[in-house]
């Protein structure tokens, strides 16, 4: 996997002072074989005018889940959901909270057989795909307050296309915070939504001649729990990453990194943004290093190499290249401030900016010193001392994980002081070997472990007090996905 997925390991994305992106070709073709299948599935299902599919999924019972996992066993999977908080906060046994999630039809009718592959969590709905025959069948949204599942018409199935580098990625963000996190390509696949609860991703989407472009839709709400699907993307071009603001303004990139484009919530495209600008003898002028959505619009930072006068094509270099904060007005990007930071492959990346507590929050690291660097707007920028790399966040508040020592400590954003939350003791785990960290709070971890006396895969809470308690026992099977839901 190319991606670097871990901050607490001191590891970075690969970066490139010029321009920064990656293809995954293999991950690309894998997923875009099977949408290709459920596409064609989904073609050939059977339809009844003016009703209702029998057996088609219209409800889930995660209404009162404040998590939900996958296990794997012989027979496929199943989905279940854990009531309260108390399955991983409280120390007292916890079985009686864990429950297997039910599927109804629009009559009520229980549905058996569906193969739970793929959760996500998108504030207030869930994207839920399910296998069939072994590959990824139907794909529904399912919104959390009651239940209701609205299933993905196969023309707007996301698709996962190349990741920009440059532009901030919540998916890639959100694996960044999971330590040992089990392996998915669905968590490559951005979506985010704006205030509206719109939700933004990509989609293959065919047409007249031949080309089958990643597509940028916005998909909202519709009354009765369905949803409508509307394009953003100019035609035929292919979106490599994307970034929306509140107000569904979007900023997206072109496939091969090299060109940006802008489109206002009302659906107007604006012109061109070039990642790199260079003189006419090809020297650069300045690059686009890193593109996140603030709290008051689509942000980036550039580094600037020299000054050029258009009308002459005179370019004079600076003797150290300059780094401007810059903001998306009409289309493109103007500058708001220059930035005295020492930069050496330690640009923000989607692994070391953090959406925290209404702010947008950097954690900077160079020379053995980090800066917590607020970047949540002009007006708001600020640079805080900090002790520690900050690489997590939890319940709205920033940390630092040691997934190692099994430590949590606080991080203030105002201030950057640290508050030391626990360490747990490792010994406490001898006869089991950690597969997965998958959940992380200010009482406990949440772990997949396998039992060396038996081999059996156990999904354990280790407590502050450092007590195990055995939540569930998989023999033969395992966790597939864990996910807490806001």
């Amino acid at each position: 996997m190319i991606f670097t997925l871990e901050k607490c390991t001191g590891t970075s994305l690969e970066t490139n002072t010029i321009l920064h992106f990656t293809m995954k070709p293999i991950s690309v073709y894998s997923l875009t074989s099977a949408l290709c299948f459920t596409l064609t599935l989904l073609a050939c299902q059977d339809t009844i005018d003016g009703e209702e599919q029998a057996g088609k999924l219209r409800h889930m019972n995660i209404e009162e889940a404040k998590s939900l996992f996958i296990a794997t066993h012989d027979a496929g999977a199943t989905l279940y959901g854990m009531k309260r908080t108390s399955p991983l906060r409280s120390t007292a046994d916890s079985g009686e909270q864990m429950y297997e999630v039910e599927y109804r039809d629009h009559a009520g009718k229980k549905i058996r057989g569906m193969i739970p592959f793929y959760v996500r969590d998108l504030g207030d709905y869930l994207l839920t795909i399910f296998h069939e025959q072994g590959r990824t069948g139907e794909i529904y949204l399912v919104r959390k307050s009651d239940g209701k599942a609205s299933e993905i018409p196969g023309e707007y199935i996301p698709s996962l296309s190349g990741n920009n580098e440059i532009l901030y990625n919540k998916s890639v963000n959100r694996r960044s915070f999971r330590p040992n996190y089990i392996d998915s390509e669905w968590d490559f696949l951005d979506i985010v939504k704006d205030r509206e609860n719109n939700l933004y991703y990509t989609a293959i989407r065919c047409n007249n001649s031949g080309l089958c472009p990643h597509i940028l839709y916005r998909a909202s709400p519709a009354p009765g729990g369905e949803f409508t699907y509307k394009p953003l993307s100019v035609e035929n071009e292919t979106v490599w990453g994307f970034c929306v603001d509140g107000d569904g303004n979007v900023l997206y990139g072109l496939a091969g990194g090299r060109w940006m484009r802008s489109v206002r919530a009302d659906g107007v495209p604006g012109e061109l943004i070039p990642t790199v600008r260079k003189t006419n003898g090809d020297s650069p002028v300045y690059v686009c290093n890193f593109v996140w959505s603030s709290t008051e619009g689509i942000m980036a930072l550039y580094s600037f190499m020299g000054d050029y006068d258009e009308k002459s094509y005179t370019f004079t270099p600076y003797h150290e290249p300059r780094h401007f904060l810059m903001t998306l007005k009409n289309g493109q990007f103007e500058k708001v401030r220059e930035i005295n930071l020492p930069f050496t492959n330690n640009f923000p990346t989607s692994t070391n900016l953090s959406h925290v507590a209404g702010k947008v929050i950097y954690s900077h690291y160079h020379g053995g010193v980090t800066t917590l660097i607020d970047l949540s707007s002009e007006e708001f920028y600020r640079e805080t001392p900090c002790p520690v790399q900050a690489n997590m966040v939890i319940n709205n508040l920033l940390y630092h994980f040691d997934k190692n020592g099994l430590a949590l400590t606080r991080v203030d954003i105002e201030d950057g002081t640290t508050t030391h939350i626990y360490k747990l003791d490792r010994a406490r785990l001898e006869g089991y070997t950690v597969a997965h960290i998958l959940d992380v709070s200010e009482t406990c971890i949440l772990l997949g472990a396998y039992r060396m006396s038996d081999k059996h895969y156990l999904l354990m809470r280790m407590n502050v007090d450092n007590e195990i308690t055995i939540l569930k026992d998989i023999p033969g099977g395992g966790v597939s996905l864990f996910t807490s839901l806001d």
